[in-house]
């Protein structure tokens, strides 16, 4: 499977969480943390990517009424990187605690992917404990829908 697919598949799944967290008012504040957690994990790379400062901090959590917003400029920027990135480069950054790595395009894109996967499952989970149903996720299902 290819990253574009992968990337569209991200965005459209991470809006369906951000439209049941403004369904619910009520949703445990750890599933809003949570969801702009994930959202400021793909601004943290590709910014680490671009070569350029954050506009967001790790744990930063964000007004519900911007996440929409937020999920598009992120996936507008990883969908500029997977056409004109080269997936073999190798990108050097600092992480949150200033130690220095270098990973290549190819190993951040799969890291956002289950990443974002991860976080979506625990969100899930904090929402089902409370009776607030979860939105499916599984990428088969939306393969299927979106008659991919």
């Amino acid at each position: 499977m290819n990253y574009l697919r992968q990337f569209q598949y991200n965005e459209e799944i991470i809006g369906r969480y951000v439209d049941v967290l403004n369904d619910h008012p009520e949703s445990p504040e750890l599933a809003k943390k949570l969801i702009s957690h994930l959202l400021n994990a793909l601004e943290i790379w590709v910014s680490r990517v671009e070569g350029r400062e954050s506009q967001a901090e790790t744990w930063q959590v964000h007004e519900t009424s911007s996440l929409h917003k937020l999920n598009q400029k992120c996936h507008n920027a990883i969908f500029q990187l997977l056409e004109f990135g080269n997936l073999r480069k190798v990108h050097t950054y600092q992480n949150s605690k200033g130690e220095t790595f270098s990973n290549t395009l190819d190993e951040v894109l799969t890291h956002l992917i289950i990443h974002s996967a991860h976080h979506r499952a625990q969100i899930s989970a904090v929402w089902s404990e409370v009776g607030i149903e979860p939105p499916v996720c599984d990428f088969i299902f939306w393969a299927r829908d979106k008659n991919r």
